[in-house]
């Protein structure tokens, strides 16, 4: 039985119609896959500012405390008991709640980089999986096109 050049035509665009389908989902996973490795860096990158600002703003709060123990001292204040011991202790915890809440919102940007990134890679997944659907519902129905026609 010989196949008919208008048959060999259509079997050959319904290839290429689906290596197109197959070769346009992998492109697709590729480059969410290194959208995703980019995100991923600035999640890195995120964590590693926000550790730093947490370090400068206690070495800062640090050196202002020192300052306002030695202005105390030198103005005769006893420091060690009442008020000034009081506001001390306040000064304290503000800059240890401060810090933290520096570190908690490195933290949750860095999550939603994280996030990002894991749905990017879904959708690159989720890419190549429907060419490689597209390809299979084109080579099933222009097979059955041209051999019904």
């Amino acid at each position: 039985m010989a196949i008919a050049t208008s048959t060999m035509l259509a079997l050959g665009a319904v290839g290429l119609a689906a290596g197109g389908a197959v070769a346009g989902g992998i492109d697709a996973d590729k480059q969410a896959k290194f959208t995703a490795a980019d995100q991923r860096q600035q999640a890195d990158r995120e964590r590693e500012i926000t550790s730093m600002n947490e370090d400068d703003f206690r070495r800062q709060q640090s050196r202002v405390a020192s300052a306002n123990r030695a202005a105390m001292g030198q103005s005769g204040v006893d420091q060690s008991s009442g008020s000034p011991l009081l506001a001390m202790s306040d000064f304290e915890a503000e800059t240890e709640l401060n810090a933290l809440r520096i570190r908690a919102g490195g933290q949750t940007q860095a999550q939603r980089l994280d996030e990002q990134a894991a749905l990017t890679a879904s959708a690159g997944k989720s890419a190549k999986r429907r060419g490689f659907i597209r390809a299979g519902s084109s080579l099933l129905s222009g097979g059955a096109n041209t051999f019904i026609s």
